[in-house]
């Protein structure tokens, strides 16, 4: 009967093969609300009362109004939104998406990278200018160096295509040992000091937790490379933004890209909206839903195979510790 079965709620937007994804895992267990991601909080409030699985980021105040809830599958691979923040249920279960975005957001990297190096956002203000003038600096990615602060899937990801550049890859987690092999080298928080002013290319893939924010401080922004570049796609916390005007005003640092930013978005009037060597995308590194078809069915995937976990009473993977703030590796 109906009311033996799970309730699951699922918050983002699938298409009809998707939800034929999740309904094929779930068979006869489970009865499936697809809640309209134009609802309000308020509208969907009584239909996530019921459930007892979300698929998505409910806010907590929500997840506290869910009396039946046990488990919340993530679509994010970022946690803080929760583990950062007090509230969270300790008798339900948090997983995240971890593995779905090393392609996505390490292309994002690339992309970002060739158009510092090639001047690429200027060429286009010169367009718009019809003005032809060749711009004089230039960098190539061969022979550089390059430190990513998180050697995780988006850190692996990321370092096995900048080796296909000929660049020299150091990674940074909290421990050294047993790296994947598209890392040249890895190091730990505490040799942060010694290794950033070796490196050309520094890229940020850490996620949010105490450890982590304010990790790049002008101390240590001004330790690295006058020419390097800094990259960003895990928190806006990671760097001091106050530091990082000031170090860009001064002419310190090559070039800088922020998906993301400390405070989120960036407010109007803000002075890294207008330095030339700054380039700002609103946090769409690692997007999914809406977005990148394939990056969407790698996170069903993860919810499909954590749902057949559940069901069988299987250890969920990508559980996020919430003393940590991630999901264990």
């Amino acid at each position: 009967m109906t009311s033996n079965r799970i309730k699951a709620a699922v918050l983002f937007p699938c298409d009809r093969n998707q939800k034929e994804m999740l309904r094929g895992t779930g068979k006869e267990r489970c009865e499936w609300i697809f809640v309209d991601p134009k609802m309000s909080r308020e509208q969907r409030l009584p239909l996530l009362a019921e459930a007892e699985i979300i698929f998505g980021e409910p806010g907590i105040r929500e997840i506290q109004k869910c009396p039946r809830l046990k488990w919340v599958q993530m679509s994010w691979a970022g946690t803080d939104v929760y583990t950062m923040r007090e509230g969270f249920p300790p008798n339900v279960k948090l997983t995240n998406a971890r593995g779905c975005f090393q392609t996505v957001i390490p292309e994002y990297i690339v992309a970002v990278l060739l158009s510092m190096c090639r001047n690429l956002k200027q060429y286009a203000l010169q367009q718009k200018e019809e003005c032809w003038k060749p711009i004089i600096r230039e960098m190539l990615l061969c022979d550089k160096e390059a430190l990513i602060l998180g050697a995780g899937d988006i850190g692996t990801g990321t370092a096995k295509r900048l080796k296909a550049f000929g660049i020299h890859v150091t990674g940074m987690r909290r421990t050294d040992r047993n790296y994947p092999d598209c890392f040249d080298a890895m190091v730990t928080a505490q040799e942060l000091d010694r290794t950033l002013p070796k490196a050309d290319i520094v890229i940020g893939c850490l996620p949010s937790t105490r450890e982590t924010r304010g990790l790049l401080d002008e101390r240590r922004l001004r330790r690295m490379k006058r020419t390097a570049l800094l990259v960003n796609v895990g928190r806006g916390d990671l760097i001091h933004m106050g530091a990082l005007v000031r170090v860009l005003q001064e002419g310190h640092l090559g070039g800088v890209a922020l998906d993301v930013t400390d405070p989120e978005p960036l407010p109007q009037g803000h002075p890294l909206w207008n330095i030339e060597r700054v380039l700002l995308t609103p946090h769409i590194a690692g997007q999914s839903f809406g977005y990148s078809k394939e990056t969407e069915n790698k996170v069903l995937h993860v919810c499909c195979q954590n749902l057949e976990r559940y069901l069988s009473g299987r250890e969920l993977m990508n559980l996020v510790d919430f003393e940590k703030g991630y999901a264990a590796e």
